[in-house]
């Protein structure tokens, strides 16, 4: 039987009525060149998605321990995630919500059944609290 969280996805996103390109990454001071997965917004109500971490249950199926080496690199993401977010300007997070956009943390994924188990470390909330991002979870959409 598979149980629990199969796959993870985190983002930082941002979006509002009209699409805004890549101006939420330059708000939040991250270089086009960034080594994240940035998606620009194109269209309206689009969020602009700079993907702090992705994890898969098929990346560790061979370890001897696939749900322990999931919850690791699932924790290591966290700590990637959290280093990014030290780095974003909460100054331009500001300007970004003055101009009557939004931005959040998604944390998106699937769950084999019915059960969500997972730990968010608090140095990762301390960054979205400095920032102002309250933190969405959706999974199995």
């Amino acid at each position: 039987m598979t149980i629990g969280l199969q796959d993870i996805h985190v983002s930082l996103r941002g979006g509002g009525a009209d699409p805004t390109g890549d101006a939420f990454f330059q708000f939040l001071g991250i270089p086009g060149n960034s080594p994240l997965r940035l998606s620009p917004s194109q269209w309206a109500w689009q969020w602009a998605l700079a993907e702090l971490f992705s994890v898969s249950m098929n990346d560790v199926k061979e370890a001897d321990e696939p749900g322990e080496a999931f919850a690791e690199r699932v924790q290591l993401g966290f700590d990637h995630a959290t280093s990014v977010l030290a780095e974003c300007s909460a100054e331009g997070l500001q300007r970004w919500r003055a101009g009557g956009k939004e931005a959040d943390v998604f944390i998106g994924g699937w769950l084999a059944n019915e059960q969500l188990d997972m730990k968010l470390p608090a140095v990762f909330l301390a960054q979205c609290a400095r920032l102002g991002l309250s933190i969405s979870i959706c999974t199995n959409d």
